[in-house]
């Protein structure tokens, strides 16, 4: 599914009044805005990610998981750690120029909204990275499902996993969301290499929100 699809459908298709609503937006400027800005910052980060440092710190965030919680979770859109990481991660891609960058994309809007309007889009592309790219996702991607029995009983494995997973939420603490700003983008110590089965490759990671994976 597409960035802008997923973001579309996120918050039970009230994401854009939320996020509006965060931003002191009406729905209908935050969802034409962010329509110019997510792209956008999806190509940066995956252009970012060719850098090995980069991309295996994106690799880290992807596998943590938590990322995603903005899309589901009404009130994320307000904690002030959302819109620090997506500052941080604007500060990444663009440095000083992030507010010239989200400026150049849309017109129209007061500096003050923008730029929050602006922080919150670039948190949106790693959650719906997050979403498209699970970590089991991350693992078998481009592999062949193991056992048979057919379409339903996929569904029948997927419900039960589904429940078994909520359940697990419900009886655990809850998980802090890793911060962007801990390592994505900066060199304070290089993070050990984490062993994979198989590592993705750009094309994996970002191809299905930008449209590009190969099939």
């Amino acid at each position: 599914m597409a960035l802008m699809d997923i973001l579309d459908a996120a918050q039970g298709g009230a994401f854009y009044a939320n996020v509006g609503k965060a931003a002191g937006l009406s729905a209908a400027d935050a969802k034409s805005a962010m329509g110019k800005l997510c792209p956008a910052y999806a190509a940066a980060l995956r252009q970012r990610a060719e850098d090995p440092d980069a991309f295996e710190a994106l690799l880290e965030l992807l596998e943590d998981g938590g990322q995603d919680a903005i899309l589901d979770d009404v009130a994320a859109l307000a904690d002030p750690e959302v819109l620090d990481d997506g500052a941080a991660i604007l500060k990444d891609l663009y440095g000083d120029k992030a507010d010239r960058e989200a400026a150049s994309l849309v017109s129209g809007l007061a500096a003050g909204p923008l730029a929050k309007l602006a922080a919150l889009s670039a948190t949106s592309v790693l959650a719906v990275l997050a979403q498209s790219n699970k970590p089991q996702q991350l693992a078998s991607a481009d592999q062949p499902a193991a056992g048979g029995g057919g379409f339903f009983s996929t569904i029948v494995t997927a419900l039960v996993e589904g429940l078994m997973k909520g359940a697990a939420r419900s009886l655990a603490p809850k998980r802090r969301r890793r911060r962007y700003t801990s390592y994505y983008g900066t060199r304070r110590r290089k993070a050990p290499v984490r062993h994979r089965t198989r590592t993705p490759s750009l094309d994996d990671i970002f191809g299905q929100i930008l449209g590009t994976r190969r099939r």
